[in-house]
């Protein structure tokens, strides 16, 4: 038995994982807590309520933001409410006996779907999500990419633009200001889309435009796989994995990315590489990809 956690910006999901499945599941928010220590108190609170019927677990994986699985440490994630560095896997591990592992939530994923998902039997896997923010993970000879700063793998803050938008983490022109959930927004904006549309939150009411035939709604969706299919490509180049896989909303909306993207993938990708690197959608559900990835940290 192992506890997976996945931190957001707004909630934060706990889930008991045994042999590959979730078994048992609550959640909390993440934010209105008066500190970090509070939020590890009422994270410790919520792991007891998870255990009390169950076999107690082995150990805890915890996926977050900005985490780095070499020190433990959450630094200064720019998404969540603490601006400092947190020790989150030493102040749960004190509040509730269990060993704790915190890892990147990109990398959580990348473990989740290597271990569970489409990556299974790959040596050599490159997982992407797509949502609020572009994370990455790398698998590479059957390890994961961690850096000598435990930092490395950061495929959304890749520059794709020279001198393009800022992005939030103070560089400009990075993959993630073009094709996470902001950057297909204000790319609608930019081509003069409805207004209309931008008034529900997220990407779904430009999926939902471009199914109605809304010519800037599809073109936004050509442009997020024209910049998306170079940051891939590159990575290619540099890694060669067999398999990338896709995940988050974004990546769900079926062929509206995926249809150009294949075609632009195809295009940028070094020609060595032609027909030799799969490109597919996340073969996990939704609700329990980012609690499996956080409980295959503990694995490792």
């Amino acid at each position: 038995m192992i506890i997976g956690i996945d931190i957001g910006g707004t909630s934060t999901k706990l889930g008991l994982v045994d042999q590959g499945k979730v078994v048992a599941r609550k959640s909390l928010p993440t934010t209105g807590h008066a500190s970090a220590d509070a939020f590890a108190d009422a994270l410790a609170d919520a792991v007891g309520q998870l255990t009390t019927d169950n076999e107690p677990p082995t150990g805890i994986g915890i996926g977050a933001p900005n985490a780095n699985q070499l020190t433990g440490i959450i630094e200064m994630a720019p998404n969540l409410p603490w601006k400092h560095d947190v020790q989150l896997a030493r102040m749960l591990e004190l509040r509730t006996g269990i060993p704790a592992v915190l890892g990147n939530d990109a990398n959580a994923a990348a473990l989740g779907e290597w271990r569970y998902g489409a990556g299974k039997g790959c040596k050599d896997l490159l997982m992407v999500t797509l949502g609020t923010g572009v994370g990455s993970g790398f698998i590479v000879n059957d390890q994961l990419v961690l850096g000598s700063h435990g930092n490395a793998g950061e495929l959304g803050h890749t520059t794709i633009v020279i001198d393009g938008r800022d992005c939030t983490c103070g560089r400009k022109g990075c993959l993630e200001a073009y094709v996470s959930i902001r950057g297909l927004r204000q790319t609608y904006s930019e081509l003069d889309g409805d207004p209309e549309v931008l008034k529900e939150e997220g990407v779904l009411c430009i999926a939902k435009a471009a199914q109605q035939g809304d010519t800037a709604a599809l073109q936004t969706f050509r442009h997020a796989a024209r910049w998306l299919a170079v940051g891939l490509a590159n990575a290619v180049a540099v890694t060669g994995p067999e398999r990338i896989v896709l995940f988050g909303g974004i990546a769900r909306n079926g062929e509206l990315l995926m249809a150009p993207l294949r075609e632009r993938f195809r295009q940028s990708l070094l020609n060595i590489y032609h027909g030799r690197v799969d490109l597919v959608a996340s073969a996990l559900p939704d609700n329990d990809a980012a609690i499996l990835g956080a409980a295959a940290l503990t694995t490792l």
